[in-house]
C-alpha cells in the first residue's frame, strides 16, 4: 500500500523551464537555489538569485522563476501542508516550526558555505528517504521521514533566530523593474495603463516593455493580470461569501467575461466554480471542528 502525505519534495531539479510560470498554492514552499542565473519574481519582491539561497514561501504568494537557458539552473524545492504539522505534533510545536514561514513572510536567506553543506545534507538524505523507501509504505520509514523532515524545518527555524544575510544587488534594469512591480502592487486594482506606469516611473514605453521582459520573462500586463487573478483566489478562499461581480471589480477588472476568461485561463475553472469549491472547503473545515468539539465535551 502506498503512502500518502501533504508533502512534496523535490532535489537538486534541473530540468529547464522556458518563459515565467507564475503560479501559486495554499502549501507553504522552501526553495533553495544550487546554481544557474536566475531572477525570481515572490509577490513585489525581483530577486537575483545567488548559490546558497534559501526561500520560504507563504501560501497563496505569486511567484515565477526566470532562469537563463544558457545556464544549468538547479534548484531544490519542498511544498508542505502546514496542518499536516498540527496532525503529528503537539499545537505549540507545529506552531513553533511554522512560526518563520508566518512571521518573516517570503523571506531569502543568503546561506553561508557552512549551512550550504549542512541543509544540502539534510534535504539530500529527506529526498533519498522519500523516494526509495516511504512509497513502499513501512511504518518505519514514514517515521524516519517525518524525523528528517522535523529536522529540516527546526534548522531552518534556528537561522531565521539569527541575523539575516541577504545578497541584495541589482543592475539598473533589475532596479527599474523593481519599480515597476511595486507600481503595479500599490495600483494593480485600478484601471493601469502603459503610459501612467512609463510617466511615473520617468520611462519610455519600449525601454520599459523590453527591459521588463527581459528581466521576469513575461510582459508588464500579463504580470499584471496574474496578479489580478493571484488576488481573487485569496478573496474567494478567504471570503467565499463574496460574490464573483465584488470580487472582479475589487482586483482591478472592469468587465465580468474578461475575468471570466482570464480567471479560468490561469486557474483551470471559472470564478463561480472555484468558489464554489472554497466555500464547500471552508463549509467542511467548519463542521470538522464542530464535530470535534462535540467529540471532546464530557
Amino acid at each position: 500500500m502506498q503512502w500518502q502525505q501533504p508533502i512534496e519534495i523535490q532535489y537538486r531539479v534541473s530540468e529547464p523551464l522556458v518563459g515565467a510560470q507564475f503560479h501559486s498554492h495554499a502549501f507553504y514552499e522552501i526553495y533553495y537555489f544550487h546554481s544557474g542565473d536566475c531572477n525570481y519574481l515572490i509577490g513585489d519582491q525581483l530577486m537575483k538569485l545567488q548559490t546558497g539561497d534559501l526561500i520560504l514561501m507563504h501560501g497563496m504568494t505569486l511567484h515565477s522563476p526566470h532562469p537563463s537557458l544558457h545556464v544549468p539552473y538547479v534548484r531544490s524545492i519542498l511544498h508542505f501542508d502546514p496542518a499536516y504539522l498540527f496532525t503529528v505534533l503537539r499545537p505549540e510545536k507545529a506552531s513553533e516550526l511554522l512560526q518563520p514561514f508566518e512571521e518573516l513572510q517570503n523571506i531569502r536567506l543568503s546561506l553561508e558555505p557552512s549551512k550550504q553543506a549542512e541543509l544540502e545534507k539534510t534535504w539530500g538524505e529527506l529526498s533519498v528517504i522519500h523516494k526509495e523507501r516511504i512509497h513502499e509504505g513501512g511504518s518505519e520509514d514514514y517515521g524516519r521521514f517525518t524525523f528528517r523532515f522535523f529536522e529540516l524545518l527546526q534548522l531552518i527555524r534556528h537561522w531565521c533566530t539569527q541575523p539575516v544575510r541577504e545578497t541584495a544587488y541589482r543592475s539598473q534594469k533589475e532596479e527599474h523593474v523593481q519599480h515597476v512591480i511595486t507600481f503595479l502592487e500599490q495600483h494593480y486594482a485600478k484601471e493601469i495603463t502603459l503610459d501612467q506606469i512609463a510617466e511615473a516611473l520617468h520611462l519610455t514605453k519600449p525601454y520599459l516593455s523590453h527591459m521588463f521582459k527581459e528581466v521576469t520573462g513575461t510582459t508588464v500586463f500579463k504580470y499584471l493580470y496574474n496578479r489580478r487573478i493571484n488576488q481573487a483566489k485569496m478573496m474567494f478562499r478567504l471570503h467565499p461569501e463574496q460574490s464573483v461581480t465584488d470580487v472582479y471589480k475589487a482586483v482591478g477588472f472592469e468587465h465580468a467575461a474578461h475575468f471570466s476568461r482570464m480567471f479560468t485561463a490561469v486557474a483551470g475553472c471559472n470564478p463561480a466554480a472555484y468558489r464554489k469549491k472554497m466555500k464547500e472547503e471552508t463549509d467542511g473545515r467548519g463542521r470538522a471542528v464542530q464535530e470535534e468539539k462535540r467529540g471532546s465535551s464530557p
